[in-house]
């Protein structure tokens, strides 16, 4: 119940006990007023009318009209003649007039005033006349004044309540303004009140407010800089920048056993060669300085096609990963670096000294590390063997096709006729009761052979076709009552959501998913996150939150550009893999774990492969996992 109402039923009741007191005074000394009155009125005539009918020396008819005369005036109710022994000699009478509600009558309770005189002739008492006076008149007074007190402390009482809900609005505007700074901290936005309120208590209240947000975004900023801080001594190379060894090997797990596309892709590796010579003619620091050239290139290429990953994995070599991406434009951006490093080095006069070998190699999601690193290692020989600035590539087989088109017909098929049929994974469960779930379509070819998401869905989204499958998706779930999960994530690009006739769609979607009890969360991966600009999130993630549709962060690996946007992006939660988790350093850990847990963003990891990391993940206090 809010303030004003419990200070309208305080002052309601307050006045309305005012009301009943002045009622019951005004009424109470009215009532004897009026009633003493009405005797006096009643004795008076009754005595008047008595001396006059004795001067009639008892003639009945002369005297029934005297008193006929004194009844038709309409102040009396009844007017009787009796006899000594009680017999009566004339009686006029009119019954009650309803002049005002019955109830009313009753509250008043008017008891009848009567006036009583003796008639005589000469010395002889011939009767007792009674005059009971009619108190109409008098009801109809008290109940004009019962409605005039009653329209004057109503309208009071509403002038009354007007100011209050003035003065209380003029009141409460500061603590509305400290109730939103205290919103802003639980959702990691710090909002200060500049503009202080001018009652002393009120101010004080802001100033202490004011400085409890400072405080905690203080900490906040230095646990967030903290996190950033550890993340860059274990994943970053101190020469040149980029991901080191370690990061890129954690990496390629991960997305080795993804279902959202990034199972397949490319692996460009740049090598530099006969740096013994150039180390000893030029030093060391200008080779070094052609390296982080070279690295600066890789990392603008592996910036420009949003999931790629640029590292340093050995001394001499920068690698790029890059997911969903054919072997043949990896290899046309190693071609672009190679040109750009031989630049460099004919610039630096190290052109005749040091030699470029780049090699390129597909993988898929059977290729393990030691495949891959294999496959880099012999193709790189190959490179090296074929001459300066030379690349050479190496694929992974399959009978999956080739061509756009013949891309483009499989989706369209399996969409028109049905062929995908939903795979729930990254299943949440709280008390063997399945809570929420990631859903992904498998695609069925025409002889039954499964296609995995992983494998069709990055060229699905090259070709155009992903608003399709999301309709598909959600119309799919709509319709049939398969998945039992209550509460169904999909992965959604930020491109998508951004599109505004399809992002319509979208919801009109979610709210039939939503009338038939079951809940809907976008989860946006990160990257998407990472290399939209702010003004872009902040209106997508409106656009959600005004519909009331959850949000949520996959693909989390604890980026800082990432860190800085969560107060932007506030999910519901962050989808992170066991294994990046669990090779993160104790201090990097801690610091990530309370960051999220002081904005109150859950940590949900997924891909625990074993019981090993399951008891692992419980010892460090995971609360949230997904299988």
């Amino acid at each position: 119940m809010t303030l004003f109402r419990q200070i309208t039923i305080v002052f309601t009741l307050f006045f309305l006990l005012m009301l009943a007191v002045v009622l019951a005074i005004s009424f109470n000394d009215s009532r004897d007023y009026i009633e003493n009155e009405l005797y006096m009125k009643a004795q008076n005539t009754a005595s008047t009318l008595a001396v006059s009918m004795s001067q009639e020396s008892g003639d009945s008819a002369k005297m029934a009209v005297m008193a006929e005369a004194v009844f038709d005036t309409g102040y009396y109710r009844k007017i009787v003649l009796k006899t000594i022994d009680g017999k009566e000699i004339f009686k006029e009478e009119r019954p009650s007039a309803d002049v005002v509600p019955a109830w009313f009558a009753r509250l008043v309770h008017l008891m009848p005033q009567i006036g009583r005189a003796q008639v005589s002739s000469g010395w002889h008492p011939l009767g007792i006349l009674e005059v009971t006076a009619d108190e109409s008149e008098s009801l109809r007074y008290l109940y004009s004044l019962f409605n005039k007190i009653i329209f004057i402390f109503s309208a009071a009482t509403l002038v009354a309540l007007a100011i209050i809900a003035v003065m209380l609005k003029m009141i409460l505007r500061p603590l509305e303004k400290v109730e939103a700074q205290a919103e802003g901290v639980l959702q990691n936005r710090f909002i200060l009140n500049e503009k202080m309120p001018r009652t002393v208590e009120l101010k004080r209240m802001a100033e202490a407010m004011n400085s409890l947000v400072t405080r905690v975004k203080d900490m906040h900023d230095r646990l967030l800089e903290l996190t950033n801080r550890n993340r860059r001594l274990e994943y970053t190379d101190a020469l040149t920048g980029l991901n080191n060894r370690r990061y890129f090997m954690i990496h390629y797990d991960e997305i080795l056993h993804s279902d959202d596309g990034r199972s397949e892709g490319s692996v460009l590796v740049i090598h530099l060669a006969n740096t013994e010579e150039a180390n000893r003619r030029f030093g060391y620091d200008r080779v070094n300085e052609v390296l982080k050239a070279l690295a600066n290139g890789a990392e603008r290429l592996a910036g420009a096609c949003g999931e790629c990953v640029a590292a340093r994995i050995s001394g001499l070599e920068i690698a790029m990963l890059m997911p969903g991406t054919e072997i043949a434009e990896a290899s046309e951006k190693g071609r672009t670096l190679i040109a750009e490093a031989r630049k460099i080095l004919d610039e630096n006069a190290m052109g005749d000294l040091l030699c470029l070998a780049a090699a390129v190699v597909s993988y898929n999601g059977s290729t393990s590390r030691e495949k891959l690193l294999s496959s880099i290692d012999l193709t790189l020989n190959r490179a090296l063997a074929s001459g300066c600035d030379h690349l050479e590539t190496a694929t992974q087989k399959d009978d999956l096709p080739t061509r756009k088109p013949q891309w483009r017909n499989l989706v369209t098929e399996a969409i028109r006729h049905g062929n995908l049929k939903p795979v729930l994974t990254d299943i949440y469960s709280e008390n063997g009761r399945d809570i929420s779930g990631r859903i992904v379509f498998e695609l069925r070819k025409e002889d039954g052979e499964p296609v995995p998401y992983a494998v069709y869905g990055p060229m699905m989204m090259r070709l155009g076709l992903f608003p399709e499958y999301v309709h598909y998706a959600l119309n799919y779930l709509v319709e049939r009552n398969e998945v039992g999960a209550d509460r169904i994530a999909m992965e959604l690009p930020l491109g998508y959501l951004d599109t505004t006739h399809e992002f319509e769609r979208f919801v009109a979607m979610v709210r039939k998913l939503e009338n038939r009890g079951r809940g809907f969360v976008v989860e946006i991966p990160e990257q998407d996150l990472i290399f939209n600009t702010r003004e872009t999130i902040e209106s997508i993630v409106e656009s959600l939150t005004k519909e009331n549709i959850a949000l949520g962060i996959s693909r989390f690996d604890a980026d800082e550009r990432i860190l800085a946007k969560l107060q932007v992006v506030r999910p519901m939660y962050v989808k992170m893999h066991a294994g990046r988790l669990l090779d993160m350093s104790d201090s990097l850990r801690e610091s990530l774990l309370l960051l999220l847990r002081s904005v109150g963003i859950k940590l949900l990891i997924r891909s625990v492969e074993s019981s090993e990391q399951l008891d692992a993940l419980g010892d460090l206090g995971i609360e949230y996992y997904v299988i």
